[in-house]
C-alpha cells in the first residue's frame, strides 16, 4: 500500500497531466486573441514544470518506499 503523501503526488500528477492537452483545445478556441493564446501557452508551461517537479518527486517517494519494502 502507498503512503498517503505518494499517493497525493500521483493524484496530483495524473490530473495535472490529464489537463495539458486541453491547452492546445483552449488555444483553438480563442485563435482570434493573441492574449488568449499567451495565456494558454504560458499556463501549458507552467504546468508541464509542475508535473516535472511533481513526477521527479514522485519518484523519490516510491524508490524510498521499495527500499523500506525490501528491507
Amino acid at each position: 500500500m502507498l503512503s498517503n503523501a505518494t499517493y497525493d503526488l500521483m493524484e496530483t500528477a495524473t490530473v495535472i497531466s490529464k489537463g495539458l492537452h486541453r491547452y492546445d483545445t483552449f488555444k483553438k478556441d480563442g485563435a482570434s486573441c493573441q492574449a488568449c493564446q499567451q495565456i494558454w501557452d504560458q499556463m501549458k508551461h507552467a504546468d508541464e514544470e509542475q508535473l516535472q517537479k511533481v513526477a521527479a518527486h514522485l519518484k523519490q517517494h516510491m524508490d524510498k518506499e521499495a527500499q523500506a519494502k525490501a528491507a
